[in-house]
């Protein structure tokens, strides 16, 4: 039977493909990633020559030890544009603009700080963006503020693929029209609306959707007003076309409506429940389908005049409130679609996915696009490919296929529940929480464990070709193979916060400053390191050789062999200790409070290295395509191969 989470690395790698770009590797920016001029902070500032990288707009000073790996921005996102899969921006609240180009996503520095509405271009060098008295055109190097003295709030500003003309619209019944020579013209609609949206089929072909369930059409030369067919007072988010001339609307309360073969709007039914919910986006793939988004993780398809209720893969995104979309067909003929919303949601349409139960059928996903979320991660560790597993609050769990690759959700099936650790095992996943289970993706599904007499699991690790685990009481499970999981007696009653073993020898940590030693037969042994404090995290490598953290801020190294002792290498008062890891060269990483990480060979000396991150770091894990360390808000960071 396939396994899952290799086939989950399929899925992610054929979905970053279908976007344009190399899974694995960074790809190239378009010509519309050089910023120079008016674009206040570069690419290069922002760490990235070729390609994109996920810094915040906050870093100053030196190259920080740890780049962003997650978007690590929490503002309201409210509409996207693509002119390829590899070439989008997302723009959002308080002037927030990205670019994604295919492997990462990076901010852009437009010039404001007002809340942007929406964004279309016209080319990689022709990009519109509109908002509260905002109208900015990037011309491919800079940005251009080109809104006409005593601008309103934009809220929509659309081109047709034609390329005859560009128009906006806003509060008050505002349509502007750009002119040849770059100027606006506002247009004569007689209407005080609120217009929320705008799509234009051709320069004379224009529709605008509104509050009160209106819209606003200009044909024949003249503008007018009409109701909506079943709108009644709600408000109407957005309106779009398919390249063969039909037309979508959606709005407040599960609200669609579609034109028919003579153009006239038919409203038709959300099929969303008693209660639908608000629609804000649409992407009209052509004239017999299209897809909807929403609030509460609202996602409809639309199949032959029918719409149907889908949805969104993954854990986070499944409720997250999604304020645009956007979708086209690149020059291969592949779809790529983009949804955005609240706090900086995102997901992203894969075409032809392989499905989970019958890989020779395909089916089309929509994915966790931010994928590092806004939950706390707890824990990351590396299989012995060198793929990634992380995990944390609100059951999210994370799997990248090596230590540069993208992470992608893992869909665990624990909405809501916290997970303390995770560990791969030859590519499957198994992870645990504070409920006594422990949930194991492979052999084709998901399957729950429930050992008995565990109330709390803290850590689980990867011995050999087995597992172990252990949680509160001294609690300590060990598996083989398939077999049932087996309780072992550790002799003490405090709870073990996390486990890491060589091929035959395993070291627990906890509370109290309780470090035990698991040898080759399965007996455990209390050993003595001077330390009184909590431990939070252990790695062990060689021979018995291991380092471990306490969350007053110490690390201590273990010596080799079976009575290698414990000595105290490091200590950084006030900068708490979450977690610790080791490189292949040998160096040990510590991470934890407010972004510390400390580095050193186990002999010493060790360097605390102070990183302007907002993020308490709470993992990390090495690969032989470089270390990345995990934390708090969905924070994942690469941390740098030359550490001075």
């Amino acid at each position: 039977m396939t396994n899952p989470i290799l086939q989950w690395r399929t899925l992610a790698c054929t979905a970053i493909l279908a976007l344009g770009a190399a899974c694995g590797s960074p790809a190239s920016g378009s010509g519309a990633d050089a910023s120079t001029k008016s674009d206040a902070t570069s690419d290069s500032q922002l760490g990235d020559a070729t390609a994109d990288t996920a810094h915040s707009d906050a870093d100053v000073g030196p190259p920080s030890l740890l780049t962003a790996r997650s978007l690590q921005f929490t503002e309201d996102l409210t509409a996207a544009w693509g002119n390829a899969g590899d070439d989008v921006w997302f723009v959002g609240k308080a002037g927030r603009v990205l670019h994604w180009n295919g492997a990462t996503l990076s901010p852009r520095n437009a010039g404001t700080t007002k809340d942007l509405f929406g964004v279309w271009g016209r080319s990689a060098s022709e990009v519109y963006l509109v908002g509260d008295g905002v109208l900015l055109r990037w011309d491919g190097a800079a940005w251009t503020d080109e809104a006409p003295a005593g601008t309103a709030i934009l809220r929509g500003v659309n081109a047709p693929v034609d390329g005859s003309t560009v128009v906006a619209c806003g509060d008050g019944g505002v349509v502007l029209r750009r002119t040849s020579s770059g100027k606006w013209q506002p247009e004569e609609t007689a209407s005080k609306l609120n217009l929320q949206a705008i799509w234009a089929m051709s320069d004379s072909q224009i529709w605008a959707v509104a509050e009160q369930g209106r819209a606003l059409h200009l044909s024949g030369g003249a503008w007018s007003e009409s109701d909506m067919p079943g709108a009644a007072s709600r408000t109407l988010r957005a309106v779009v076309g398919s390249v063969d001339g039909r037309l979508f609307a959606c709005g407040d309360g599960g609200y669609l409506a579609v034109t028919d073969d003579t153009a006239t709007w038919q409203e038709t039914l959300a099929n969303d429940g008693d209660t639908p919910r608000d629609l804000k986006g649409l992407w009209a793939v052509s004239a017999t389908e299209a897809w909807a988004l929403g609030s509460a993780g609202a996602l409809l398809h639309y199949v032959s005049k029918k719409w149907e209720l889908d949805t969104i893969a993954g854990t986070y995104m499944k409720v997250a409130d999604f304020s645009g979309l956007f979708g086209a067909i690149d020059s291969n003929g592949q779809p790529y679609a983009f949804g955005v919303g609240l706090a900086g949601a995102g997901v992203v349409f894969a075409a032809g996915q392989p499905d989970s139960s019958d890989p020779s059928l395909q089916d089309d996903r929509w994915l966790d696009f931010r994928a590092e979320t806004v939950a706390d991660l707890k824990a990351v560790q590396a299989d012995a490919d060198g793929s990634l597993i992380a995990c944390g609050t609100n059951g999210v769990a994370l799997l990248a296929k090596d230590g540069q690759s993208p992470f992608y959700d893992l869909a665990a099936p624990v909405t809501g529940a916290d997970l303390a650790d995770c560990v791969l095992r030859n590519g499957e996943a198994w992870l645990v929480g504070p409920s006594g289970v422990i949930l194991h993706n492979g052999g084709g599904a998901w399957s729950v464990d429930r050992p008995a007499n565990a109330k709390v699991i803290s850590g689980i690790g990867r011995m050999g070709a087995d597992l172990l685990a252990v949680g509160d009481g001294g609690l300590a499970l060990h598996k083989v193979a398939d077999s049932p999981w087996q309780a072992e007696t550790t002799g003490v009653q405090f709870k073990l916060s996390s486990v890491a073993a060589t091929t035959d020898t395993a070291y627990a940590v906890g509370e109290l400053g309780t470090v035990l030693r698991r040898d080759a037969t399965g007996t455990w042994t209390k050993e003595a390191t001077g330390n009184l404090g909590q431990f939070a995290r252990v790695t062990a490598w060689g021979d018995g050789e291991a380092a471990a953290v306490t969350q007053d801020g110490t690390l201590l190294v273990r010596a080799a062999g079976a009575t290698g002792a414990w000595t105290q290498m490091s200590q950084t008062p006030g900068e708490l200790l979450y977690g610790v890891g080791r490189r292949a060269d040998g160096l040990l990483l510590a991470v934890g409070y407010a972004g510390t990480l400390v580095t050193g060979q186990p002999a010493g000396p060790f360097t605390s290295h102070t990183q302007n991150v907002p993020n308490l770091l709470s993992g990390v894990a090495c690969t032989a395509a470089g270390c990345v360390v995990v934390g708090q808000k969905g924070g994942i960071f690469q941390v740098a191969e030359a550490i001075p």
